[in-house]
């Protein structure tokens, strides 16, 4: 929003408007700290709230009749008509520093517009902006809208924008005499960790969920692929060994560590989600089986060794979010179905029930463990669904021509796949509450596959 003209802040001033604190979140005496300020230099001051509470930060605003200005605005009306000294202005600069200026939705003095902002504060993420007066929304037509900065954000046709940098971003509507101003701080997009075919070869990458700050982990001539993340590790398969050998590397990239010196093939590694355990499969008796180790590789053992038979192949192995059991993939029982295996007890389970004819296969489990999204062709093609571990509900997620598969999870319950589009590989995500909403991850050139999502298992 605009700062006031001149002849408004002196209008202003003249009247002995009573200048307003909106205050959300941050500690209570920074607050009072700023009313102090304006109490020694004989102004009045209250203290409102704002509605919501995401963020803590701290918003200064000056009520001239029915406007409410920006912090900045204020700060440099109230030094310009020595409201305060330069002295003070210093201070509240500080104070307002120490906090984010993002209220998504607060409410200022009555006939003031307010702002509300639907959608991820991420960016690329595509936003709805309302414009409401006196809590009616403002048809398009009669809002005009601004960033700041202005490179932040592109406004696009029904009242919708395209978040485009991180960081504090004012979103201003101006409606004829009316306006308003709200100050939202977009967030990086989660990180995932996937395999990339570029100029003839393969190796591990990172990039967020956009697309965006795509990182090159590793640059081998051998083959790197198949990444499973936890935190700051990251283990994948690399054959410049000449078979599949383990190794770990880090989400910054440092020098590969290998981890497996078998002369056998070792694959599909998945690392418990506090980065203590990892679970893959070795072809020590000729087919792959499923072991476990310390994360370094360390201590690891076959744990299939009552489970299936000789030639039945075990794979796909992922950690349940406790670490109490790991779901992967066998053909014990003739095709491809998913089992659990308890750790503790060292017991084993069918978990999705069997679609005799059919396959599932690449189990995923979800940040809270309460679902499982794999790759089945049981409806035709190779679509993804979604296992209810509690009820067994079961359903699908996608639902196109051509095959989908190799899904994962991010921290905020969004799931990460890869779509095959007349023969090529694309990264993709989708909300699951919203599946039919679909996300193109544009990496550039290449051929992706086995993306890894990252989350914080202190707080998924």
């Amino acid at each position: 929003m605009p700062p006031l003209r001149s002849s408004q802040s002196q209008a202003g001033l003249a009247a002995g408007l009573t200048p307003i604190l909106l205050v959300r979140g941050g500690p209570q005496d920074q607050h009072e700290d700023v009313r102090r300020l304006m109490l020694l230099q004989g102004r009045r001051m209250h203290l409102l709230t704002c509605r919501r509470w995401p963020l803590a930060s701290t918003l200064l605003a000056y009520r001239y009749r029915t406007k409410t200005v920006p912090a900045r605005a204020v700060i440099a009306e109230l030094v310009t008509h020595r409201v305060v000294t330069a002295r003070a202005r210093r201070a509240l600069i500080g104070v307002l520093s120490s906090a984010l200026l993002a209220c998504d939705s607060a409410t200022g003095p009555d006939g003031t517009l307010t702002i509300e902002v639907d959608g991820r504060l991420e960016r690329s993420a595509v936003v709805t902006l309302r414009a409401l007066l006196e809590g009616q929304a403002l048809p398009d037509s009669q809002v005009i809208w601004s960033a700041e900065p202005s490179s932040a954000v592109s406004f696009q046709p029904s009242q919708q924008a395209v978040l485009l940098e991180v960081g504090p971003v004012t979103i201003s509507a101006a409606a004829g005499a009316e306006n308003g101003a709200i100050t939202v701080d977009v967030a990086v997009p989660p990180t995932i960790v996937f395999d990339l075919l570029k100029n003839g070869n393969r190796d591990i990458y990172r990039a967020a969920l956009d697309g965006k700050d795509t990182v090159r982990l590793t640059s081998d001539l051998g083959d790197d692929s198949d990444p499973t993340v936890a935190g700051d590790v990251v283990v994948f398969v690399s054959f410049r060994d000449g078979n599949g050998e383990l190794y770990m590397t880090s989400l910054e990239g440092q020098t590969p560590t290998r981890l497996t010196s078998t002369g056998v093939a070792e694959a599909s590694p998945a690392l418990s989600h506090d980065a203590a355990l990892l679970a893959y499969t070795s072809s020590e008796t000729g087919v792959p089986k499923l072991w476990i180790g310390a994360s370094d590789g360390s201590n690891a053992a076959r744990v299939t060794t009552d489970f299936g038979f000789a030639g039945s192949i075990e794979t796909s192995p992922c950690w349940e979010p406790n670490g109490e059991r790991v779901v992967f993939v066998s053909t014990s029982e003739g095709t491809a179905d998913i089992f659990t295996h308890a750790v503790s007890t060292g017991g084993f389970s069918l978990l999705v029930p069997d679609s005799a004819y059919h396959a599932e296969v690449e189990p995923a489990w979800n940040p809270d463990g309460s679902r499982v999204a794999f790759a089945t062709d049981r409806t035709g093609d190779t679509e993804i669904h979604l296992f209810q571990v509690t009820s067994g509900a079961l359903t699908q997620l996608t639902d196109r021509p051509g095959p989908e598969g190799q899904p994962t999870w991010v921290g905020d319950g969004r799931l990460v796949y890869v779509a095959w589009i007349e023969g090529t590989p694309h990264l993709r995500w989708l909300d699951p509450e919203s599946p039919d909403e679909v996300h193109d991850i544009d990496i550039g050139p290449g051929e992706p596959g086995h993306p890894s999502g990252t989350w914080d298992p202190a707080n998924p």
